[in-house]
């Protein structure tokens, strides 16, 4: 993500440029900087449960894929919700963890301009930093980092 001044004037908050990820689930609507999702993959059942609450799997043996599939508030399902048919990757350092996802469109050379949380909002260790307005819709901004922390430490 590159964070770029904004014009004297305008508010006091870096745009950023550069190609992002809408990922949404329901209404859950995260951006992420593209480079920390991976390909786009299409799943043709549903993933069938662990013995991890909230963790899924597709496939099996080198093709096998741990899932989770994110309410609205960021939390882990314990059951697969129907319409979740995208699977992406999210790399987070040394760890990975596939999302499921109803839609996943890819922003190219976007020009968007975050607005911090509210403070009743901001909490310590929250996976949101801000949210950007594109196309009537809003976005919130974190990164993979941030959704696989709070994803796995909420199922733990």
């Amino acid at each position: 993500m590159k964070r770029e001044t904004i014009a004297p004037g305008r508010p006091a908050c870096a745009r950023l440029g550069g190609s992002f990820v809408l990922l949404r689930a329901d209404s859950l609507r995260l951006l992420l900087p593209q480079q920390d999702v991976g390909p786009a993959e299409y799943i043709e059942h549903e993933p069938r449960p662990t013995a991890t609450p909230g963790l899924f799997e597709y496939g099996a043996g080198d093709g096998l894929r741990r899932i989770v599939a994110l309410s609205d508030r960021m939390q882990a399902l314990g059951s697969f919700p129907q319409g979740r048919f995208v699977v992406t990757q999210l790399v987070a350092g040394e760890g990975e963890l596939s999302f499921a996802w109803n839609e996943v469109r890819v922003l190219i050379a976007a020009e968007l301009e975050p607005h911090p949380l509210p403070p009743a909002m901001r909490t310590a260790g929250a996976p949101i930093d801000a949210y950007v307005e594109h196309d009537g819709e809003v976005l919130l901004c974190s990164t993979a980092g941030q959704v696989v922390g709070y994803a796995t430490a909420a199922a733990n």
